[in-house]
């Protein structure tokens, strides 16, 4: 959303994050509800990693005033190439062996403080990166951690949204607009989700990310 709302869009850096920001809320209530209901939510996990990305939430708002645009985007880029990368490492653990909850906790806290922050600064749940952080640091299996990210996102988006509020970086009829398609495309999204083979989520995963990196890219560098 953030890279199609300032490219194609063409609405200001500042205003996108926040448009991505109630957009990702909306759309993570959504989808977490149906993630839920098929058992792949780890909800104890989730609910601290969501509350410590809050504090990174406040925190990022108000680091995001005084940067330029184009810095916003280039720590967007990095971000999205790291989660990319990341991808390439193979999968730490099998679902089967993972029970619910088992998590690390302080390293899960780091998590969602550094994810909170990247929502703070763009406007970004993080999810893109809050879920190859989690299968590799805190072991969770991938359809674990695609659901249960969509807790942390909604816990994290709803901290957040004051401070963005507050900041002057929401703009009401944007996010109306793009709130129209994002219902639909939560529900779209977390039926494929629950039926694909997680082979098929990482590569799709990849592919977005590698999209999002040359639109990016191209924002920043030739635009």
């Amino acid at each position: 959303m953030f890279p199609l709302l300032t490219l194609f869009g063409a609405v200001p850096v500042k205003l996108a994050t926040g448009t991505n920001l109630i957009h990702i809320l909306i759309a993570a209530a959504i989808s977490m509800l149906a993630h839920y209901r098929a058992g792949r939510v780890d909800t104890k996990s989730g609910i601290y990693l969501g509350i410590a990305g809050i504090g990174g939430g406040i925190i990022g708002s108000f680091l995001s005033v005084p940067l330029s645009p184009r810095s916003l985007q280039f720590i967007y880029l990095c971000v999205v190439g790291l989660a990319a990368v990341m991808l390439f490492i193979p999968l730490p653990i099998d679902s089967k062996t993972y029970r619910m909850g088992s998590s690390n906790k302080p390293a899960g806290v780091a998590i969602g403080l550094g994810v909170g922050s990247l929502a703070g600064l763009l406007g970004a749940g993080g999810g893109f990166i809050t879920v190859p952080l989690m299968t590799y640091c805190l072991k969770i299996p991938l359809k674990v951690a695609i659901g249960t990210s969509l807790l942390i996102i909604l816990i994290t988006s709803l901290g957040t949204f004051w401070a963005k509020l507050g900041v002057g970086h929401i703009d009401l009829s944007i996010t109306l607009l793009a709130l129209i398609g994002s219902i639909p495309g939560a529900l779209i999204g977390s039926h494929f989700s629950r039926k694909a083979p997680v082979r098929i989520l990482r590569l799709a995963l990849l592919f977005l990310l590698i999209a999002i990196f040359f639109m990016v890219a191209y924002e920043i560098f030739f635009s």
